[in-house]
């Protein structure tokens, strides 16, 4: 299984009043990996920047300090029709986190209804699929 790996600059603006990382920041470094991830794979060409946010979930496992590195690693748990599934965990000192999913829908830009990812998107998505069976109908 392929990963993407990246480890966003935690600025010491992203914490709140208890001295960790606000949850809506962990959000937005979260979106940041993502939007890499996609260019990297030169994802946004083959979508025609068609990906829309339709669920995002995030654990908080272990607050997110200013200081250590955090380092966010990428794959894929599911392929469907139109949409697919980001898992995205986050580690800072050796402890996992953060654990989010967040489903993106391919749409078309033009009526803004979702639409059929093609083999050539799957060919990007799919090695890094966390699970064999993750590719689904």
């Amino acid at each position: 299984m392929k990963t993407f790996e990246y480890s966003p600059e935690v600025r010491w603006s992203d914490q709140d009043l208890l001295g960790h990382v606000n949850n809506a920041r962990m959000i937005t470094l979260i979106e940041e990996c993502r939007v890499r991830w996609l260019h990297e794979e030169k994802a946004t060409h083959i979508t025609g920047g068609g990906l829309l946010v339709a669920h995002q979930s995030i654990d908080y496992l272990v607050p997110v300090m200013y200081g250590p590195e955090l380092n966010l690693t990428v794959t894929v748990t599911r392929i469907g029709t139109s949409s697919f599934t980001v898992n995205t965990v986050g580690e800072q000192s050796g402890r996992k986190v953060i654990d989010s999913d967040v489903v993106l829908v391919h749409i078309d830009r033009q009526t803004g209804r979702p639409t059929p990812l093609t083999d050539e998107i799957r060919a990007v998505f799919a090695p890094y699929l966390a699970i064999e069976d993750g590719l689904t109908e």
